[in-house]
């Protein structure tokens, strides 16, 4: 084998990893976000929850479906809808 084509595939192999290096921290990146939303989720709903004890109480919720139409009157800040991926309030996008 050539020194030319030695050199060729030593720079193969670094640029290959230097990309499984990135690939790493985007996906390590990507499950660090989803953890944080996951927690935002879980905090959104224990809020709104504790709010409806103090006030009309909370319905009985059988579904994710159920409890996210439920969430959809109670969310009016667009960053809270966001986490659960509701439209923006209707009050909201009159501002």
């Amino acid at each position: 084998m050539s020194e030319q084509v030695r050199i060729r595939i030593q720079s193969i192999d670094e640029r290959l990893a230097r990309i499984r290096q990135e690939k790493s921290r985007l996906l390590a990146r990507a499950s660090q976000d989803e953890r944080k939303r996951d927690t935002r989720r879980k905090i959104l709903i224990g809020g709104a929850v504790l709010a409806a004890v103090d006030h009309e109480g909370v319905p009985a919720l059988r579904s994710r479906a159920e409890l996210l139409k439920w969430l959809e009157a109670q969310l009016t800040r667009p960053n809270d809808r966001a986490v659960f991926s509701l439209s923006v309030a209707p009050e909201a996008r009159s501002r």
